[in-house]
């Protein structure tokens, strides 16, 4: 089959997009607005953009409740510069879910998916105190693309359970991490069946 996507029915473009970039990683964005109400969203649009300066982007579509489209997240950020990237692992994976939801400003996700809440070290922002990394993120830049806002964020800090970090290779061991992916509909992946390939260069650094 093919397709133009110029001529796929409204939302055809995004479900073959979301299907065919699989998994996807998670960002789990807590931020805070103006006022300090806290927020919390998963976001599957997501990346690592450079490791110097140490930068990562999630991307956040305009279909928010508020009457410009945006998502809570996207003006919190917009509003403090700020924001937390927690990563989703099997045991948080329903958690995550029940904050995908549409909710009111003045909700907080924390208290809706009974979560226990960590101060972060250099944003104001809180992270998941149960996340096995958490990401603290100044704003870089946000680039509007078509009906979607690429939030870019420079870590600042981070914080990883411990048992995770192997100091001799400097790695996060994998098969302790267990992190989740996103699919398409309503479909995740677990990262639990891991093999490994050596890089044809032997000077390969990741």
């Amino acid at each position: 089959m093919e397709f133009d996507p110029t001529t796929l029915p409204p939302n055809g473009m995004y479900k073959l997009l979301i299907s065919s970039v699989v998994p996807r990683p998670i960002a789990w964005v807590s931020s805070v607005d103006a006022e300090g109400v806290r927020n919390l969203a998963p976001f599957s649009y997501f990346m690592a953009i450079t490791d110097d300066p140490p930068t990562i982007a999630f991307s956040s579509s305009f279909r928010g409740a508020g009457r410009d489209g945006k998502k809570d997240t996207l003006r919190n950020v917009e509003a403090t510069r700020e924001f937390v990237v927690n990563v989703v692992d099997d045991a948080l994976a329903a958690q995550m879910n029940l904050t995908s939801g549409e909710y009111p400003p003045e909700v907080d996700e924390f208290e809706v998916a009974g979560l226990a809440v960590a101060p972060a070290a250099r944003v104001k922002p809180p992270r998941v105190a149960d996340a096995p990394i958490a990401m603290e993120c100044r704003l870089d830049r946000i680039v509007p693309v078509g009906r979607a806002n690429l939030v870019l964020g420079q870590i600042v800090y981070l914080h990883v359970r411990d048992g995770l970090y192997d100091a001799a290779t400097g790695r996060l061991d994998m098969h302790r991490l267990r992190p989740v992916g996103r699919l398409a509909g309503n479909l995740y992946a677990r990262v639990h069946d891991i093999f490994e390939m050596k890089r044809p260069n032997p000077d390969y650094r990741g």
